[in-house]
């Protein structure tokens, strides 16, 4: 017995090592190409490299989907990194490397992506990106292969026009930066508004940059001459240039319950600092101007992420970008400060691309196709709903593009004893179930839902036409030109 003893012991781990080999031989191994831009070229200071904030997410999202058995469980995936420098053409031919590659799915770009995107959809490899916010690679018959997490810029039109629906602001005027990246969101909106039976009376742009205070203000000469057509505006543009809309029409006494202003925000709100929204870039405080005019403001934009599970996440991402393959140190760690290092929504992307990717291969195998084919797993990204690293519940719509999650923000008094104002959280935009819209007269299915004041200058609401028109085409008898052009 004891001479059997050794022998029969080593058989059994033989076995159990050719199971266990042909358990691997069966797995499928994935390999994500993951897109990034986290160095500078040499001699180049002032690419901010966003990959170094963001990186580690990828190595948690692929490290919780090899130790969880019910997604991928006769799955492994692993990932291959690529640098871009910040350089659109790094990017494309990265892009063609993890093709030439095999790589199974490409997660970015970086920043550009709309070649990319075309580029991967030749080839017919899935690219899931965590960042692009252009609005042309939502069609899904010249960019067959391309999904994203971050909610491009127009999806924030659709609850736009749910807010203008909800108080009955059925005409306004359409200011925008004509910087290329606002005139195209601006394209977009004017089309959703227009499509949700919103009269666009008239649509005016500014050049350039406005710094408040400091250079000439544009939206003196874009409110004179749109004053007569429209009581409601929607501003377009950067959040610190608004002041100089919204100061100039206090000055001219139009705040005064009978005008008001919808601003677009591009940024994610910031819970911290709800002052910054009232202020221009270059002020240090909210002065007494602004105070009065944002009043007559509300603005449309990004929730913040819901804490502390953002927190939770962005220390495990912070570990593991100080970790290989990235090993970014912590500046903060490196100066003897114990602070953990920002992580931004851009880490919550990236995290909800890898998922948005494990899952739809898990349910292409679970249907029998072929999770390597781009063509055929897109498919299984779009429409699906899924909770995202932002602490929140969040979908993608028909074109696999993010929808969004997007908050309300309007005018009020900050807690605490000292004088403090800003734009704090008074309303949120939910999606509606299929067909709900449409008895609304809303071809996008969101609506507003309001849980906190807002304090309107007036008796509520102003009204998105006066009495007796614009122009006074409804009251011929009535000097209506000369009662408002003061």
């Amino acid at each position: 017995m004891t001479t059997h003893g050794p022998v029969l012991l080593r058989v059994i781990v033989r076995l159990l090592w050719l199971l266990w080999t042909a358990e691997l031989l069966r797995a499928e191994n994935f390999t994500i190409g993951y897109i990034t831009g986290s160095a500078r070229r040499p001699g180049n200071n002032e690419y901010n490299r966003p990959g170094l904030a963001i990186s580690g997410a990828i190595t948690l999202a692929v490290n919780e989907i090899n130790a969880n058995p019910d997604l991928l469980p006769n799955d492994y995936l692993n990932f291959a990194v690529a640098e871009t420098y910040g350089e659109s053409a790094e990017s494309l031919k990265q892009t063609a490397l993890f093709w030439q590659s095999n790589a199974a799915v490409i997660i970015g770009p970086q920043e550009t992506c709309v070649c990319e995107a075309t580029l991967a959809g030749s080839f017919g490899i899935p690219m899931v990106s965590y960042y692009c916010p252009e609005t042309v690679v939502s069609n899904k018959y010249q960019y067959p292969t391309f999904a994203r997490t971050r909610p491009p810029d127009y999806q924030i039109s659709k609850s736009l026009a749910a807010l203008l629906k909800y108080f009955n602001w059925t005409t306004v005027a359409v200011l925008s930066s004509d910087a290329s990246d606002f005139s195209n969101v601006a394209t977009t909106i004017i089309k959703i508004l227009k499509a949700s039976g919103i009269d666009v009376a008239t649509h005016r742009t500014w050049q350039g940059t406005y710094y408040h205070d400091f250079t000439e203000n544009p939206f003196v000469k874009l409110v004179e001459e749109t004053l007569m057509d429209a009581r409601i505006y929607v501003v377009i543009g950067k959040q610190t240039e608004y002041i100089g809309l919204m100061t100039y029409m206090e000055e001219r006494q139009l705040l005064n319950g009978d005008y008001f202003v919808v601003g677009v925000h591009f940024d994610q709100y910031n819970p911290e600092d709800p002052e910054e929204y009232i202020k221009g870039v270059l002020q240090t405080h909210v002065d007494t101007r602004s105070r009065r005019a944002f009043q007559s403001y509300i603005g449309i934009i990004s929730s913040a992420p819901v804490y502390p599970a953002f927190q939770h996440f962005s220390a495990k991402v912070d570990s593991y970008l100080e970790s290989p393959p990235f090993s970014h140190p912590n500046p903060f760690k490196t100066k003897g400060l114990d602070v953990p290092r920002k992580i931004n929504q851009g880490a919550a992307h990236l995290y909800d691309a890898v998922y948005l990717y494990a899952r739809a291969v898990h349910q292409a195998e679970a249907n029998h196709d072929d999770p390597l084919n781009g063509h055929v797993l897109i498919n299984y990204m779009k429409e699906q709903t899924y909770l995202s690293a932002m602490g929140y519940m969040t979908s993608t719509d028909e074109n696999a593009d993010a929808k969004g999650n997007y908050t309300l923000i309007a005018f009020s008094r900050l807690p605490g004893a000292e004088a403090r104002y800003g734009l704090t959280p008074v309303g949120t935009f939910e999606h509606m179930e299929p067909g709900e819209g449409e008895t609304i007269g809303l071809p996008v299915r969101y609506r507003l839902r309001i849980y906190d004041r807002i304090p309107w200058r007036g008796r509520g609401p102003p009204a998105a036409v006066p009495a007796c028109g614009f122009r006074g085409v409804s009251c011929p008898n009535n000097n209506i030109v000369g009662q408002i052009s003061v």
